[in-house]
C-alpha cells in the first residue's frame, strides 16, 4: 500500500513537469496535438501507476518522448506556418457582414445554438451587429462588430 501510494505521488510529479514542459496553456487553448498528448499521456501512466510489478519507468520513458515530440512539433510550427496550418487549421469566416455563412457552419460542424451560445457569452446578441465572426483554430469565436455598432 505505502508503495502504491509513493508511485503516485511520484507519477503526479512527473506528469506536473512533463506538462509544465509541454507549455502554459489552459484545455481550451490547446491546440489538437496538444490535447492528444495529454490523453495518451494518461492513458500510458495508468498501468505503471497501478501495477506495481510494472516499473515506473516504462510509463516514464512514453511520457518524456511523447513530451519530448510535442516540443519538437511546436518550435516547428513557430518556424513553419504551412506546418502549422497542417496540424492546427486555419481560422474560419463564419459571419460576414451580419449574416451567418451556413456552408462553412456546416462544414466545422458547428450547431446554430452553440454559435449563438458563444456570441451571447461575448455580449452579443443579435448577428447584424458583427462585420466579422471567425472561428479560431483553438475553436474560440473572434468577433469584429460593425462600425456603427463600435460607437
Amino acid at each position: 500500500m505505502l508503495i502504491l501510494l509513493l508511485r503516485t505521488v511520484l507519477v503526479y510529479a512527473f506528469i506536473i513537469l512533463a506538462v509544465r514542459l509541454m507549455g502554459k496553456r489552459q484545455i481550451s487553448d490547446m491546440q489538437a496535438s496538444e490535447l492528444v498528448v495529454t490523453l495518451v499521456i494518461s492513458d500510458i501512466i495508468a498501468i505503471p501507476m497501478q501495477g506495481v510489478e510494472q516499473p515506473l519507468l516504462s510509463g516514464f520513458l512514453p511520457i518524456m518522448v511523447l513530451v519530448s515530440l510535442e516540443i519538437i512539433v511546436s518550435i516547428i510550427m513557430l518556424k513553419s506556418p504551412k506546418f502549422r496550418n497542417i496540424i492546427c487549421g486555419n481560422p474560419v469566416i463564419v459571419v460576414k457582414d451580419g449574416k451567418i455563412l451556413e456552408n462553412q457552419i456546416k462544414r466545422l460542424r458547428i450547431s446554430y445554438e452553440d454559435l449563438y451560445s458563444i456570441m451571447r457569452q461575448q455580449d452579443v446578441f443579435d448577428v447584424r451587429e458583427i462585420k466579422y465572426g471567425i472561428i479560431e483554430t483553438n475553436g474560440s469565436l473572434s468577433i469584429l462588430r460593425n462600425e456603427e455598432e463600435n460607437q
